[in-house]
Order: structure tokens, then sequence, then C-alpha cells
């Protein structure tokens, strides 16, 4: 018999098996307030450091319950602000012990980018591969070719793909009633998939991929829509495979109910993993898809308010995380670098021996005398090169 009568876990073992009994909606739910809540201290200017009072903390908290609003403005019911509130002021705390148990504690954005990592992008080459695995004539391999197509070029939320409906595409015309091969996207439903009336971004395109037609998104939505049986009743985009699809007698592709949250949320890990990436090293989700998407449109040369169009983010700060440098975004980069500074070098050699300008020849009543040699010098072919930070 034990000498002890309590329990002997250590920190750890504690902290690991209360992440593994709370359930996924609640994780979900504890990130989104966080996130909100993140917003509302950039929007105030609020900072945590190590020194930070109890009485500041106490004054953010009853800021931020007085003051939260939703997206559209409207104020959020009472019951709603009293949760949002207590998940707000228990993280809160867990981040306060974290700062005083560090020595060198950092500020509150630096903690929080510690505790929180963002899902790793995939290379192009990475990405190619995991498209190279899936067969389009089976139904599985048809869903998860256009989940990984759809989901790169609309820059899908981890979550998204699981609450997409075929209401939410739209084949587009023009004036005459024509199709013009592309197909409207706009999701009508929160990131907490609550639904709602309004939209909340503005509305995205698949296009025709006339380069690469195996990988054509329009093509393999269409071909999904036909693939789903008269006894289809469900709206979801995704659908459980059918096993005995191959029968004659088989209804179709699929069942009549859609692919679970928590299957849909293991394709992209499981896929990476078949290609060779160690997912432990590698923080690898369906939200690698969207971070992927605005890492490569950025190596483009896409500026920051065009990848919010395509993102839906309200400023060009919160698309901030999802910038990833990966080697060959950095040797373009210095590349680009070496050729702008060969560039003003040349430029710099070329105007000192071409002839100056109205506005130059203009200037060169402007002297000054050497004392050293009490010879007029002029400065009008002085380059100024304004080094912006």
């Amino acid at each position: 018999m034990s000498n002890f009568r309590f329990g002997r876990n250590t920190p750890k073992e504690i902290d690991d098996s209360i992440t593994n009994i709370t359930p996924l909606n609640t994780k979900n739910s504890r990130n989104s307030i966080w996130r909100q809540f993140e917003k509302f201290c950039g929007e105030r200017k609020y900072v945590f450091d190590g020194n930070t009072s109890t009485e500041k903390l106490a004054f953010i908290l009853k800021d931020w319950g007085y003051n939260m609003k939703k997206v559209d403005g409207n104020d959020y019911k009472e019951a709603v602000i009293k949760t949002m509130w207590n998940v707000t002021a228990k993280q809160l705390q867990e981040l306060v012990v974290e700062m005083h148990a560090t020595q060198n504690a950092g500020t509150y954005k630096y903690n929080r980018k510690k505790r929180k990592t963002s899902s790793s992008i995939l290379t192009l080459e990475e990405y190619n591969k995991i498209l190279k695995i899936y067969n389009e004539d089976t139904p599985d391999g048809l869903q998860k070719m256009f989940f990984y197509v759809a989901g790169l070029e609309l820059a899908w939320r981890g979550c998204e793909g699981v609450n997409v409906t075929i209401k939410h595409f739209k084949e587009e015309s023009d004036n005459c009633g024509l199709p013009t091969g592309r197909i409207e996207y706009n999701c009508i439903f929160s990131k907490t998939a609550q639904g709602g009336s309004h939209k909340l971004t503005d509305s995205k395109w698949l296009a025709t991929n006339t380069t690469d037609p195996r990988i054509c998104p329009v093509r393999l939505y269409k071909k999904m829509l036909s693939k789903r049986g008269k006894h289809i009743t469900t709206d979801r985009l995704f659908l459980t495979p059918n096993p005995a699809w191959r029968e004659p007698s088989s209804v179709g592709w699929f069942k009549n109910s859609p692919v679970g949250r928590n299957e849909m949320g293991k394709w992209t890990r499981t896929a990476a993993e078949e290609i060779g990436i160690d997912i432990k090293k590698k923080k690898i989700s369906n939200h690698s898809l969207r971070s992927t998407a605005v890492s490569q449109l950025a190596k483009a040369g896409v500026g920051e308010e065009q990848l919010i169009k395509i993102t839906g983010h309200a400023n060009t700060f919160s698309i901030k995380p999802y910038l990833q440098l990966d080697g060959d975004h950095h040797y373009q980069m210095i590349d680009k670098l070496r050729a702008n500074s060969t560039a003003m070098e040349e430029s710099n050699n070329k105007s000192t021996n071409c002839a100056p300008s109205a506005l130059v020849q203009m200037s060169k009543n402007i002297v000054t005398t050497s004392p050293s040699t009490q010879t007029p010098v002029n400065y009008y072919n002085c380059t100024i090169i304004n080094y912006n930070s």
C-alpha cells in the first residue's frame, strides 16, 4: 500500500491529461475568443509584461467586458459576454503566471507567439506530391484532390472545408447569360460555423486551369456534383465515401452523411506524412494550405492589401503570422537586393556622365567655396539616397 494519500502526477502529466479530455469545440472556442481579445488589446495599445500591475489587468478586463462587440458592431447577449469574459480571464491568468515564471519576461505578444505555433507552409514541390497521391476516379481521391486545390486557391481556414456547402458555390454567367467558366464562392457562415445572414468576406472565384486540366478546380467541382446520387439530401459538399461504390446496385459514390470534422482534420497531416514530411518537426494541418497560399502569393509579389481580399481578414496586421520565409523566398529577396544595388550603382555612375537636366542647369548657380582651395564647388551632381526602414 502506498504511503501517500494523494496522487503524485507531475505538472506535465496533469496538463497533458487536461488537454486530452478537453473537447475540440472548447479548444476552438477558447482560441477564437482569445484572438478577439488580442485584436481588442491591439486597438487599445495594451501591452502586458512581467511588471503589469493587477490593477491594470483588472481595468483591461473591465474595459474588455464592457466594450466587446460582434464583427458587425452589434452587442453580444449578456450570457455570451459572461462566458467570453470568464474564458479570457482564465487565459490571461495563465499568461501572467507564465510570464512571472520566466526570468526574461517578454512582451504580451512575444509570449503568445511562444504559446501558439502557426501551421507550417508546404513548398510547391510538397504540395504537388500530395496531389499526385490521389486518383480522382475514386470517391476519396476526387474529394481530396478538390479539397487541396480549392483549399489553396481560396485560402481556406483549417475547418472551413468541413462547413462548406454546395450553396456557397455559384456558376458565374456574363451579361448574356452564358457561363464564364468561373465559379463564385462566398461563405456566409462565421469562423465558428454558427451561421449568419450576411457575407463576411468578398467573393472569391474558382477559375479554369488551362495549364494543367488535371487539377482544374472547376472541372473537379462539377465532377463531384455529378457523383452525388439522388438520395443525397444534405447540402454539405464533402461526404462520406460509399464503400460499395463499385457495385452496379450502388446508389452512388457517396453516403448521405458529411465527412466528420475530426476525420477531415487529419487529411493534410496524413498526406504530408505519406509523402515523407516529418510531422513531428513540422506542424502540418489543413490550415497549412492557407499559410501556403498567403506565403506563395507574397513570394510572387502580391501586396498585403490584395492578400487580405483573398484571406478575408479585416486588416493587414492579421496576415503577419501567415507570412513564412522559406529558403527559395529568401534567396529571391537577396537576389533582388543585389540586383537593386547593382542598378543603383550603375545609375549613379551614369548620372555623373550624362548632361544635366534643365532643372539641374538652373541650380548650377548655387555654389559654395571650399575653404582650402577657395574654388567654387558645385553640388548639382550629388545624389541623395533615402534608405527607408
